[in-house]
């Protein structure tokens, strides 16, 4: 697959990170839109976000903060998925907010405790595992640059273009 190739990929489920504190916690947030592609089928005429999608997000939101948490050195990937539990529903027009909280974490792994809420109330929750992978095991040189830019946008780093 052609580094471009990879552009085209729509699988996010954080918009912004709202909130960062490194080897803490974070909060992101993912506004739901009808135009979301997983609404054609799920389900018609009652539009529901998928709980494996609220996992994810969760684990973004998880992600983003082990990343910076490194350094930029080392890259979470998922393990594991404890207590899930689906409280509620999201719908096109929610602002989902991801909460992390990390449990523990060493140099090689890393446990947080996460939830996802519509305003003050929970619609999903689990306790996640990480590896804390390399960078470089993870992704590919040809990637570096994706993979930055996408950190940055979820941050809220965005390029100033100005008219010179």
């Amino acid at each position: 697959m052609a580094a471009s190739a990879c552009i085209d990929v729509r699988h996010y489920y954080v918009d912004r990170v709202l909130d960062l504190r490194l080897g803490e916690a974070a909060r992101g947030v993912k506004c739901v839109s009808l135009s979301e592609d997983v609404f054609n089928d799920h389900f018609p005429g009652n539009p529901v976000l998928p709980g494996v999608y609220l996992v994810e997000g969760m684990a973004q939101t998880a992600g983003i903060l082990l990343e910076r948490t490194t350094g930029g050195k080392r890259v979470a990937l998922m393990v594991s998925i404890d207590r899930a539990r689906f409280l509620g529903f999201a719908r096109p027009g929610d602002q989902v907010q991801f909460e992390v909280t990390v449990e523990s974490l060493q140099d090689d792994a890393c446990r947080v405790m996460a939830s996802a809420k519509i305003a003050d109330r929970t619609i999903a929750s689990a306790r996640l595992s990480f590896s804390l992978v390399e960078r470089g095991r993870l992704i590919p040189p040809g990637y570096e640059a994706y993979w930055e830019h996408t950190l940055a946008t979820w941050r809220g780093e965005y390029l100033d273009l100005k008219d010179d």
